[in-house]
């Protein structure tokens, strides 16, 4: 399954990306005609509607939208077949905005948005499938943050989508309930796939490769839906992340070191198994409260800290090579580990109202040979730092 989608999803993303750099170098005369149509027929959409957008590449000065009416389909082409090119943008910030329920977008491309490529809000029922978002002038900072943004919503389904470029994550799943993310493929992004402040959320079968940071599972102050839970990972290829990190000044996702495979930050609730971490040359996972960041809130129902995390029956691999020099947290496993990557690190800050030998109940059931594991102790000035796994050896059900 995950090298029939490698070969796949990898040619159709070499062809869309060769082929858009190929059209950034001609004449794009703006389609006002079609973006008029479409949007004319977005705004008169009823329920039950399918828009049909057919092949061609089409470039577009204007974000499009879907307002309020529900069970709508728009529909391409293909990925490969129908591109919607914003690389002139104007007006708007995103290339497809979304604020209704029961809405499938599938089979098309987004390409060059100002701002992220198709942003779903407050939504109930949301679908993602085949659709492809990317940036064809490669990895910048000015690149739009978000591939994928379905946001504040429920019931979201990412399916064999495609996802490169994003100055922030690719596929971006913030404050949602009951989310699937899974058969997709995110490459060359800061984060390859994001799961934030979310409840009940499957990612599987997916791959996350060259990306600064493979899957990232967040939980952050600050925002309308606090303290996410219940996220597993599970059958992925998450796959030589070692992408320079191009986020811009400020952004939360450039504190992750090149070299990453999985982060877990204020991660409640997390079962991680059946995936392949290869070829990392800084972690392949890491298990961090959010103190580790050293940022401060002003959040009194906030909970920072990570636990009831089961990882257990995973491959590691990891890269020959010196960790990543240029982030804080890079230098840091540099610093204490010379020249050796690391394929489980543990930040070791308790909460100390959780009692035990095990507080924040962290299991850990690898049986890959040599392991490198290590508990870095960063709440003492990392003064003790343990690499035997045996006070995490258990199970979560």
């Amino acid at each position: 399954m995950h090298n029939t989608l490698i070969a796949l999803l990898s040619f159709s993303a070499l062809l869309l990306i060769q082929s858009c750099q190929q059209a950034s170098q001609e004449e794009n005369p703006v389609d006002s005609d079609l973006y008029e149509k479409i949007q004319t027929q977005l705004i008169n959409a009823q329920t039950g509607d399918v828009i049909e957008i057919p092949a061609g590449t089409y470039h577009l000065d204007r974000s499009l939208s879907l307002e309020g009416v529900s069970n709508v389909t728009i529909r391409g082409a293909g990925m490969d077949a129908t591109i919607l090119s914003f690389k002139n943008q104007k007006a708007g910030a995103e290339g497809l905005r979304i604020t209704a329920d029961s809405v499938t977008i599938e089979q098309l491309t987004i390409m060059d948005t100002k701002g992220d490529g198709i942003k779903a809000q407050d939504c109930k029922g949301i679908t993602f499938r085949k659709v492809n978002t990317s940036w064809s002038d490669g990895a910048k900072a000015s690149n739009g943050g978000y591939g994928l943004y379905p946001v504040s919503s429920e019931d979201v389904l990412i399916d064999s989508c495609m996802a490169s470029y994003a100055s922030d994550a690719g596929i971006y799943v913030g404050q949602c309930n009951n989310v699937i993310v899974r058969n997709s493929l995110a490459f060359e992004n800061v984060a390859g796939i994001e799961i934030e402040n979310c409840t009940n959320s499957k990612v599987y079968n997916n791959i996350a490769r060259g990306n600064t940071g493979g899957i990232l599972v967040f939980d952050l102050p600050e925002l309308p839906a606090g303290n996410g839970s219940l996220c597993k990972v599970y059958d992925n290829v998450i796959e030589a992340n070692n992408h320079k990190n191009f986020a811009p000044e400020g952004n939360i996702v450039g504190i992750v070191p090149p070299g990453t495979g999985l982060i877990l930050l204020a991660a409640k609730g997390v079962e991680i198994y059946n995936n392949k971490i290869l070829n990392h040359k800084t972690m392949g996972i890491a298990i961090a409260s959010y103190h580790i960041t050293e940022e401060k809130w002003n959040d009194e129902n906030y909970d920072p800290y990570t636990y009831d995390v089961y990882i257990h029956n995973n491959s590691f691999e990891r890269e020959r090579a010196v960790p990543d020099l240029t982030k804080d947290f890079g230098k840091l496993i540099n610093y204490l580990f010379p020249g050796k990557p690391q394929d489980i690190i543990y930040d070791g800050i308790l909460d100390d109202t959780r009692e035990g030998s095990n507080p924040m109940n962290l299991c850990i059931q690898e049986s890959s040979d040599g392991l490198r594991f290590a508990n870095v102790d960063a709440a003492n000035d990392f003064e003790n730092v343990e690499k035997d796994l045996s006070k995490y050896d258990c199970t979560i059900q």
